[in-house]
């Protein structure tokens, strides 16, 4: 928390919410009058615990700001969502605290935006110190070399596919790094590209990261964070409304970002992910089936994917490590440790150019795989007539299995380094409506997973 000397408050807003009034939002007004330049809020609150799902019994407030051009959904007024992770804001002309926009803080009322994530016993009260030009100068930011240095990873087997990391967060919510030190940081992982995507984010990174002469491609995103779910937007440049965290109010939301042309995933369906709270919700075009280590409860997400698939529906499997610091290496084997940047890979297939727009095509059209990191392995499923050609790269000694509508289907062993395998749909089950793979570690995890191809006259086969 940035503590800075001031002067006495210039206005104070105080409040309380009850324990029945957990995970909800309140817009808490102020006037701001003519001549200012620059605003600071101090943020303070009772019995407070961290956001951490397991823990209980204390009061955790989130925290973003509305200029004076209002509160609607979408609209230009938004400043900036900080969740819980800052108590401190200030807000200038010149520059703000990521991850809230700069510019002249205009006449008018205002809104502090406060989320009651959770609260104890004792009720939650607040207090929010508002004061005009405190004179408080800009940080300094350390700067990155902005040198290239790409790692060295196995080339792709099959021509067209790239790797990449879609789900990664910045200063810009609550992570540590800036959109610049993650570009390098995504070079220096032997990424061809990855995502931003910081929660409730009302500044684009567009334009924030060294992009052309072999820089990894960037994706904007966001991440529509909920007190009963999350989803990303991949491809525009909005916000996208998350105060309303009901089956209506997610679906207006999502529709919002489809209608912007967006790409709209579900997020870690699993405990602590937050779990998907809304199931009559629809639209979405993907489902993020593999987040941060495999040992972090991804099973259960497979297992919601799984179930979209034998009810016919074809969401694209998604992955992403939701790196949030850089420079934590982590450890597979312990997965409670923080995720490592493009852990896992999304793999895609681009035959042209390589940019943002291509990779989302990508997405729509189903061609991708995913990998357990940038290095592989790699898993190539294709259907031909009768016929499934499954070529895998970087995965001896590991074991191929065949998933569709009742489970596992078949089974081979990988046996080389580089091999391709041809397996007959006469060999498995008749009333299949899909089928995908994945690799599995003889210690049982998996390492791999292809999308889903479907069967018998469904759509989006491949």
């Amino acid at each position: 928390m940035r503590r800075v000397a001031r002067q006495q408050p210039d206005l104070e807003l105080a409040g309380r919410f009850e324990p029945d009034e957990q995970q909800t939002f309140r817009h808490v007004p102020f006037t701001v009058p003519e001549g200012v330049d620059q605003l600071h809020l101090h943020i303070t609150y009772n019995d407070q615990i961290d956001s951490n799902p397991l823990h209980f019994g204390g009061n955790t407030l989130d925290v973003g700001l509305f200029d004076q051009r209002g509160t609607a959904a979408g609209g230009p007024g938004f400043r900036g969502w900080s969740g819980s992770n800052k108590l401190d804001l200030t807000i200038g002309r010149d520059w703000s605290t990521p991850p809230y926009r700069a510019g002249a803080p205009g006449r008018g009322e205002w809104n502090v935006l406060l989320g009651a994530y959770k609260v104890g016993p004792n009720g939650l009260e607040y207090r929010v110190e508002v004061r005009f030009n405190p004179g408080i100068p800009a940080p300094s930011q350390p700067q990155p070399n902005g040198r290239l240095v790409r790692a060295k990873v196995p080339p792709a087997a099959e021509p067209g596919w790239y790797r990449g990391d879609l789900h990664n967060h910045t200063i810009y919510s609550d992570g540590g790094s800036t959109p610049a030190a993650l570009a390098v940081a995504a070079a220096e992982e032997g990424l061809d590209f990855y995502g931003i995507t910081d929660h409730n984010r009302a500044q684009s990174p567009v334009g924030l990261v060294p992009e052309g002469d072999g820089w990894p491609v960037l994706v904007p995103g966001v991440e529509v964070t909920t007190y009963a779910g999350h989803f990303n937007v991949w491809g525009t440049d909005a916000w996208y409304d998350f105060r309303e965290p009901t089956e209506a109010g997610i679906q207006r939301a999502m529709d919002a970002g489809l209608a912007d042309g967006g790409f709209v995933s579900i997020n870690h369906p699993k405990p602590f992910g937050p779990p998907w709270e809304f199931p009559q919700v629809t639209g979405f075009m993907g489902v993020e089936v593999w987040n941060g280590w495999w040992g972090r409860i991804n099973n259960v997400s497979l297992a919601w994917w799984d179930e979209r698939l034998r009810r016919g529906e074809r969401p694209t499997p998604l992955a992403g490590s939701d790196m949030h610091r850089l420079g934590i290496v982590g450890d597979p084997d312990d997965p409670l440790t923080p995720a490592r940047l493009g852990r896992p890979a999304l793999w895609v297939h681009v035959p042209g150019e390589l940019t943002a727009g291509t990779i989302l095509d990508a997405l729509r059209a189903g061609e991708c795989f995913i990998s357990e990191s940038p290095s592989g392995p790699q898993l190539y499923v294709t259907r031909s007539g009768d016929m499934l050609r499954v070529h895998v790269a970087d995965a001896r000694g590991d074991a191929l299995l065949l998933i569709g509508d009742p489970g596992c289907v078949a089974a081979r062993p990988i046996t080389g380094d580089d091999c391709t395998l041809a397996i007959a749909l006469s060999e498995l089950p008749a009333d299949l409506t899909y089928v995908r793979a994945e690799l599995h570690h003889p210690t049982g995890a998996i390492r791999a997973l292809s999308n889903a191809i479907a069967l018998n006259g469904s759509t989006h086969s491949r």
